[in-house]
């Protein structure tokens, strides 16, 4: 994408969220970017059904500026509505647009306060904004409490993703308001497992540490292969594997280039013998989240 004179240019990546049993509070961030070029003014500057700039005017509302308006460009590699973050995206891109213009008036913090009560939870836009594995918690005043999970082992990660589309309110509205308190002890155990087995490289314990009992189990019938898929990759090699997100992606952890590859290959398989359209994508984490190019 080439750069017109005052243009503003960011990146962002693509991320998972959930993680399995991380509901709501776990993601990271995926080498998938979606580019964004912002040119301030212009007669078609306005279109605030836009997501990116509707994040960009929210900068400037937080701050009490006029807000000029912008032309966007935008170069999307990121599946939309397929679980693997597009709106977090979005967001990221537009808040930062926002805040380049402007002077960059408002730190990371802030940033990361006000793209989560754009996107409504924080285990996307958390890793969108600051890279890497996230634990994310909302505190008493509505203020997202981060942290980074450290890797003690290298991951690589395979993605099938179906050409089917799942919109999150969608997928969101089948989730039940309330659980059986031996499912949610189910997923508090598995969750700190995930975590400790992230850090501590144990990936003999990442498939038991990624099981579910919050939401997969409510949202898998909207893309009824999902289970299918999800015990291929795992018969296959992979040491996790999970719906991405809301979904329909299905996504996969595995240890080395062979493993992945295998499992993108059987994954391909299964899908083809379900007569299910989609495509498999081997990708590595970012460390790096949404940032300025120029």
């Amino acid at each position: 994408m080439s750069s017109k004179p005052d243009a503003i240019v960011v990146r962002a990546p693509a991320t998972s969220a959930n993680l399995g049993s991380g509901f709501d509070c776990l993601g990271l961030a995926l080498d998938l970017w979606n580019e964004v070029e912002a040119v301030p003014g212009g007669p078609h500057a306005s279109g605030d059904a836009n997501l990116i700039l509707r994040a960009a005017r929210a900068v400037f509302d937080q701050v009490g500026a006029p807000y000029p308006g912008f032309q966007v460009q935008c170069t999307n590699r990121i599946p939309f509505a397929r679980g693997l973050g597009s709106s977090a995206a979005a967001i990221a891109c537009g808040v930062l647009i926002g805040n380049r213009y402007l002077g960059e008036p408002l730190d990371p913090v802030a940033l990361l306060d006000l793209a989560y009560r754009l996107e409504g939870h924080p285990d996307n836009v958390t890793p969108c904004l600051l890279g890497g594995v996230r634990i994310a918690a909302i505190d008493d005043d509505r203020r997202v409490v981060q942290a980074r999970v450290p890797l003690g082992l290298d991951l690589r990660v395979v993605c099938f993703v179906p050409e089917q589309s799942s919109p999150t309110a969608q997928a969101r509205g089948l989730l039940p308001s309330s659980v059986p308190l031996s499912d949610a002890l189910f997923n508090v155990a598995r969750a700190s497992l995930l975590v400790a087995a992230f850090a501590g490289g144990r990936t003999d314990v990442l498939a038991e540490a990624t099981r579910d009992r919050l939401h997969q189990p409510y949202r898998l019938p909207l893309f009824p292969a999902g289970a299918t898929l999800l015990d291929t990759a795992m018969h296959t090699g992979a040491v996790g594997a999970f719906v991405s997100g809301a979904g329909p992606t299905i996504l996969a952890l595995c240890t080395d280039d062979r493993q992945a590859e295998a499992v993108r290959l059987a994954l391909a398989s299964t899908a083809e013998g379900l007569n299910v359209r989609g495509t498999g994508l081997r990708l590595a984490l970012s460390d790096t989240g949404a940032h300025i190019v120029a």
